[in-house]
């Protein structure tokens, strides 16, 4: 049960500065907030099968686009995986998600990621962003911040920042919206682990993506949802490979986010 949001904010300013480690995982040693251990974040399981599909696909030297970063797990995990002459964008507008974010990135040290702190979509602009719960699912069109939103193209072409190599999209429902605002940057040598929330929204997707010739792995919730029907219970994955961008197939085919295993 979810303590009431006055204690949970009681706690996290009283708390939210205490660093423990996670004990294992990409992120193992690394330092994590005290009030932030939930979900699996403490113990490093977090993502684990997410984390494992972006570490076959990346490359030393890559720039790793992390939207919706949350409170930067999976943004100190690709720092790992892009190494030092790599570099990681983190996109996450929420303050309260921020305040974390940056906090994290501070604790370990990490200088080869940088924050951007807006939404994207496929027109830039201004929206209300947040929700109920957890933080994790906030969205856009809901809750009380008011938030810039802006195009990964528009972004890139200010020229501060790389275009993507890698990118993990998850902004609950936004997913499409962010794939149309990259414009000429989609395609080519480039991987995307995308999280859909919802059929219709994969399709969505997929369509895009086909559109540039990525060849699509759905993970296997995906594709036993297809094969039988059944609702999405939550946001599913599917990984995208760019037509230039060489892989192991059989690895990514072996990975335990596509492979259904004995489930």
């Amino acid at each position: 049960m979810q303590l009431p949001y006055a204690l949970r904010a009681l706690g996290h300013r009283l708390l939210g500065g205490v660093p423990v480690r996670i004990r294992s995982g990409t992120n193992r040693g690394r330092r994590w907030s005290l009030v932030a251990l939930g979900r699996g974040y403490g113990s490093g399981s977090f993502g684990r099968d997410r984390t494992a599909a972006l570490a076959a696909v990346t490359r030393p030297g890559d720039c790793l686009w992390d939207v919706g970063g949350h409170k930067g797990f999976m943004a100190l995990a690709a720092s790992r995986m892009v190494g030092p002459t790599g570099h990681v964008v983190t996109v996450e507008p929420s303050e309260t998600n921020l305040r974390f974010l940056r906090m994290h990135l501070a604790w370990n040290r990490v200088d080869n990621a940088t924050i951007v702190p807006v939404a994207l979509g496929d027109a830039p602009g201004e929206a209300a962003f947040g929700g109920r719960g957890s933080s994790i699912a906030f969205r856009l069109g809901e809750g009380p911040e008011t938030v810039p939103v802006r195009t990964l193209e528009g972004l890139v072409d200010e020229g501060a920042l790389r275009a993507p190599d890698v990118l993990k999209l998850d902004v609950e429902g936004s997913e499409a919206a962010v794939l149309r605002g990259m414009g000429r940057l989609l395609g080519g040598d480039q991987a995307l682990l995308i999280s859909t929330h919802g059929r219709a929204l994969y399709d969505e997707c997929r369509a895009l993506l086909e559109d540039h010739a990525f060849r699509i792995y759905p993970s296997w919730e995906i594709a036993q949802r297809i094969r039988t029907g059944r609702p999405w219970s939550s946001d599913h994955d599917m990984l995208a490979i760019g037509p230039e961008r060489e892989v192991d197939e059989r690895a990514i085919l072996r990975l335990h986010l596509i492979a259904e295993h004995d489930r």
